[in-house]
């Protein structure tokens, strides 16, 4: 294919291995599982053709290619990677030191339930699971989103003022292996929004030899938590200004979706979002007051954003495609949430769904029940239940 835009049919894992194209990508460390096996495949072929002009490490495991990225990244290559599951779980000690080392990496977290409780589809443990780490973490919605998060995230990750790794993340199979039209942007577009890396902290060549600035730990993890806090703007301009150039914009951190008027709303992440927008409207013809935001970043948490629009609802209903157990407050987005609005005089109640758990199906008919019980928690100004287990309702449907 050549460089000029192009539109077509394209899954997920395919959007990927575009995406890191025009981004100019310059090493590409990895290991393939399941359901990220075809991105790194579909890089692998964009090289073989000539189409990407990549150095393509293939390692003997996930801890290895991260350990590579690191490498790569602090002798100043552009670097992308990926990875899913009990691979991103076998990556874990490796992925601590981009942040605290500020190394602008992106890497795709192609979404999938953590062993031995699911098999092969999603929920979003392996990607959160993250979320102490300092990681920049951004959630796409389908294949056309993949491709320009993940030029957006080399924009955000080489800022100078952020410097930290950021992951792209989409679920498996419902985004890696569905295929939805999808624009790829010209690249001579994407060489002029995004010019090439190069981290004003390190050279490794001898002459002009420099390091990080050196400092006590406790300034190096105050640096983390700066950049995380400062990347919030970076995110929403980085967004604006790529709608601007290409034409589409996912909202920055977050985005409202027929808002307007409702005493209630749901939060949505990743693939769900599609089939939440249809219950909506569905809702709304009916005239009930129920609307939908879709969570797009979750690292850094958009807490002043969230304290901001709160107040308008009576009821958020927080939908949790994961768990965190044994803790104070349901499902990660719930307990993040509600940390973001304790000191807040006019809060809403939250209602918290664990829900698509394992990867099952998040149906129309589940996203109307989560609907239902939010407006009734409005209504009513009680919580049924702290967690909603919403598979284990009769919701006549085969689960």
């Amino acid at each position: 294919m050549s460089d000029k835009e192009f539109t077509k049919m394209m899954e997920g894992n395919e959007a990927a291995a575009w995406g890191a194209k025009i981004s100019r990508a310059e090493v590409v460390p990895a290991y393939p599982i399941t359901p990220q096996t075809e991105l790194i495949s579909n890089i692998a072929t964009l090289i073989a053709e000539g189409t990407m002009k990549t150095e393509y490490i293939k390692v003997e495991g996930e801890h290895t290619a991260m350990a590579a990225a690191v490498g790569a990244s602090t002798a100043g290559a552009r670097v992308f990677t990926a990875s899913s599951s009990q691979g991103v779980a076998f990556m874990d000690e490796p992925l601590w030191i981009p942040p605290g080392n500020r190394l602008p990496i992106v890497m795709c977290f192609v979404n999938r339930t953590m062993a031995p409780l699911g098999g092969l589809r999603p929920d979003h443990n392996d990607s959160l699971h993250q979320r102490d780490k300092g990681w920049i973490l951004l959630y796409c919605e389908n294949s056309q989103e993949v491709v320009d998060t993940i030029v957006q995230a080399y924009k955000i990750a080489e800022n100078s003022d952020i410097y930290l790794p950021v992951g792209v993340c989409y679920d498996g199979y419902f985004v890696s292996a569905t295929a939805t039209p999808t624009t790829v942007p010209d690249q001579a577009k994407v060489d002029e929004w995004l010019p090439p890396y190069k981290h004003e902290w390190y050279d490794l060549m001898p002459e002009t030899h420099k390091m990080p600035p050196r400092g006590s730990f406790l300034e190096k993890r105050m640096g983390v938590a700066d950049a995380q806090q400062k990347a919030k703007k970076v995110i929403k301009d980085v967004d604006a200004d790529y709608k601007k150039h290409f034409g589409r914009g996912y909202g920055g951190l977050l985005e409202e979706y027929e808002c307007d008027g409702a005493e209630a709303v749901l939060i949505t992440m990743d693939s769900m979002t599609g089939t939440a927008r249809d219950v909506i409207d569905e809702m709304r013809a009916e005239g009930k007051k129920i609307g939908l935001i879709k969570l797009k970043c979750f690292r850094p948490f958009p807490s002043e954003e969230f304290q901001k629009i709160a107040p308008k609802y009576k009821a958020i209903g927080v939908v949790d495609r994961n768990n965190s157990f044994g803790s104070a407050g349901g499902g990660i987005v719930n307990i993040e949430l509600s940390r973001a609005l304790y000191n807040e005089k006019d809060k809403p109640l939250l209602v918290n769904f664990h829900v698509g758990l394992s990867g099952t199906d998040v149906t129309m008919n589940q996203i109307r029940y989560m609907a239902d019980e939010t407006l009734e928690a409005a209504k009513t100004g009680k919580v049924k239940h702290v967690v909603d287990w919403v598979e284990s309702h009769d919701l006549g449907e085969v689960m």
